[in-house]
């Protein structure tokens, strides 16, 4: 019996150590890692599970062709020749034809690693070399890090480890105890300081019932909320005039700007009462001790989700927070990972420039590009349930000529359009390299066991298919398409940063993690952005309507949250998931279910002119604010990403989850049916 070092690939804020226990060649055991600082020993709930998840009966284990119509999810067991050998052939028709950027690598977050999961240099080469569409993961938070961009710079404007040092900590759209549960610790340990916690969120949270102070504002109005708080803190006095005036720019401009924004408007707005803004400003002045603000990701899945975030960052900026030990804005910590991307990828294996699609906007390229995409491989993503306009999505992959791969653990309703199904090793059965987005410590997963069934790695089903590729153009047997997951490794380390820090490949894989440096502080600051108008954007942070506010007809706000028994749609289809969950549950306020005459407990219909989906509706006045319904994301069946439209964002090709208004209604009973889609 022996312990074997790994670390959680999921796409989760906490990035953690865990140590997975192997006995005769078979994991017996897996927890968190009790010697990594942010760890400290403990897994999420989510994750406990995780040898659970490998051993499900539902988790695919052998290559898989589809025999019945797309969408039906009829399929027969082949070999790993044959699937491979049938998708090289159909990947060089399809070049031959159309040309490379016809083929689209779509990537998801089902495992955000820099080897097997979103990085994924292996399958980034050979599309390289095929000349295919590149691909951006714009689906999570892209809209947040462009709109800092403008103002802060960088999205780690703090180390989260020293939030103990605030004297006020903003959590402005972060649910810590569901989806980033690591930090709590550092909040508790700054609130035993007497520090004073602040969450800002529409949904009355775990998080937001133990904070001492919950805004539970309108979705979409966080730029509002922050222009009026802004306000608030210089009508006190509450800026650092040193700061403002040896490190930033445009702050006239802005002050100018503010007296726009009285707390009257920014609580109109945001449906609060004006005193909770006074309130709020009072702490934030009064404090001895700086600002902290943690920055969630579903703020920023708006329409205008890249301004608030820009808008919400000027509330530290004006305050000078990041001068000091704890104060700052931090969105994500992943602009401190400087790996070497290009040369893990080797873009110079591609033949010239090629065209770009951001995963968001799945619906539109698959119907409407030019040339059109002939084929698609799926990876770590289940675009069906997670992208925008699932209605959509479901009508672009049901296309006879498209070609669609997927290397999936699990059937999901995606897979069912599949023409091939390629079984992917999990975690604990392949090597990795992660990051974090909520800490500073590189990790190293190594490989504990091997897979199960025919299961492969992700590298290793793209060494196999430049093989299969080989035998009808010999340019891949290039010798960089069979590299070794300890080769990308050590490109991805070869950068000045890692080289003077010290931090190599043999010390990461004998450790398991290595801590970064501490990335220089935030010194300057942009209120007023030049750059930002160059992109289209205004010049100043601005709030603008939202896209489908409630017109008084009944209509309800809906916000999809993180789940608390997985995350995205990871693990949503196994037999343990579906055991204890069935439909979601819609939250509403009692005054809501009042006007619409809807109880507790019953079976309700949501939808709008895109789509609908049935959930369990749920009464609480403690959680739902009247006009607000609120759900989690990334069930399975129950698409609830039909009710969105595909659209961007302001920045970034970002989707707008968050901007949809839908109705409720009594929906007939039904018999449960737990089989994945």
């Amino acid at each position: 019996m022996h312990e074997v070092i790994g670390a959680c690939p999921l796409d989760c804020p906490d990035g953690c150590s865990w140590v997975v226990t192997v006995d005769a060649g078979k994991a017996v055991k897996l927890r968190g890692n009790p010697d990594h600082p942010f760890t400290d020993g403990g897994l999420c709930k989510k994750v406990n599970p995780w040898l659970d998840y490998a051993a499900d009966p539902f988790r695919i284990l052998h290559p898989l062709k589809r025999v019945g119509p797309k969408g039906a999810g009829e399929f027969e067991r082949v070999t790993w020749e044959h699937a491979l050998s049938d998708i090289a052939a159909r990947l060089i028709e399809v070049r031959d034809r159309c040309g490379g950027e016809a083929i689209w690598p779509f990537t998801g977050t089902g495992n955000v690693g820099f080897i097997q999961g979103a990085g994924l240099p292996a399958g980034v080469r050979l599309m390289n070399l095929l000349g295919a569409s590149q691909h951006s993961i714009s689906i999570c938070s892209v809209s947040g890090h462009v709109g800092l961009s403008y103002s802060q710079g960088p999205a780690n404007g703090m180390d989260p480890e020293q939030i103990v040092h605030a004297g006020v900590i903003m959590l402005w759209g972060a649910n810590v105890l569901v989806t980033n549960q690591h930090l709590w610790p550092f909040i508790e340990k700054a609130r035993a300081n007497n520090s004073i916690i602040i969450s800002v969120d529409p949904v009355g949270t775990r998080t937001a019932q133990r904070s001492d102070h919950h805004l539970q504002l309108r979705p979409g109005t966080d730029g509002a909320l922050a222009l009026a708080l802004c306000r608030l803190v210089r009508d006190r006095g509450g800026q650092d005039e040193q700061w403002l005036q040896h490190n930033t720019e445009g702050w006239e401009e802005f002050s100018e700007l503010l007296n726009h924004w009285p707390a009257e408007r920014g609580a109109k707005v945001c449906g609060l009462a004006v005193e909770q803004l006074h309130t709020v400003a009072d702490l934030i002045v009064s404090s001895r001790r700086p600002l902290a603000i943690k920055l969630g990701q579903g703020m920023q899945r708006h329409a205008h989700g890249g301004q608030a975030a820009r808008s919400v960052s000027c509330l530290t900026g004006m305050l000078g927070s990041y001068q000091h030990r704890g104060g700052g804005l931090v969105y994500s910590t992943s602009p401190a990972y400087a790996t070497n991307h290009e040369a893990a990828a080797m873009r110079t294996l591609a033949p010239g420039p090629t065209r770009r699609f951001a995963m968001t906007n799945l619906v539109d390229v698959l119907e409407n590009a030019d040339p059109p995409v002939e084929a698609i491989i799926i990876s770590g993503a289940n675009p069906v349930v997670s992208n925008p306009d699932s209605t959509g999505v479901q009508r672009a992959l049901a296309r006879n000529d498209l070609l669609t791969v997927a290397i999936e653990l699990f059937p999901t309703p995606t897979t069912a359009f599949a023409d091939y199904i390629l079984p992917s090793s999990m975690q604990h059965e392949q090597h990795e390299m992660n990051d974090s987005f909520s800490h500073y410590y590189l990790h190293w997963n190594e490989k504990a066991v091997e897979p199960a069934g025919e299961a492969l790695s992700h590298t290793e089903i793209y060494r196999r298919l430049a093989i299969a590729l080989t035998r009808h153009d010999s340019a891949f047997a290039d010798p960089a398409l069979q590299a070794t997951e300890e080769d990308y490794a050590r490109a991805l380390m070869e950068t000045d940063e890692f080289r003077s820090a010290g931090l190599t490949f043999d010390a990461l894989r004998k450790t398991g993690w290595l801590r970064l440096p501490e990335p220089p502080p935030i010194r300057t600051f942009t209120f007023a952005s030049d750059r930002a108008e160059r992109d289209g954007l205004s010049r100043l942070p601005e709030w603008r309507g939202l896209k489908e506010p409630t017109d008084g007809t009944g209509g309800y706000e809906l916000v999809a949250n993180g789940s608390d028994w997985h995350i995205n749609t990871v693990f949503s289809q196994t037999a343990k998931t579906l055991d204890r969950t069935n439909e979601p549950p819609v939250i509403i306020s009692s005054s809501d279910a009042a006007r619409d005459r809807l109880a507790s407990g019953q079976r309700v219909s949501v939808g709008n002119n895109r789509g609908s989906f049935t959930a369990q509706l749920i009464v609480d006045d403690v959680i739902a604010r009247a006009g607000v319904a609120s759900i989690s994301k990334g069930w399975g069946p129950q698409l609830v990403n039909a009710t969105v439209r595909e659209e961007d964002s302001d920045t970034g090709n970002g989707a707008v989850f968050h901007d949809n208004l839908v109705w409720i209604t009594s929906a007939p009973t039904s018999t449960e049916n737990h089989e994945p889609a």
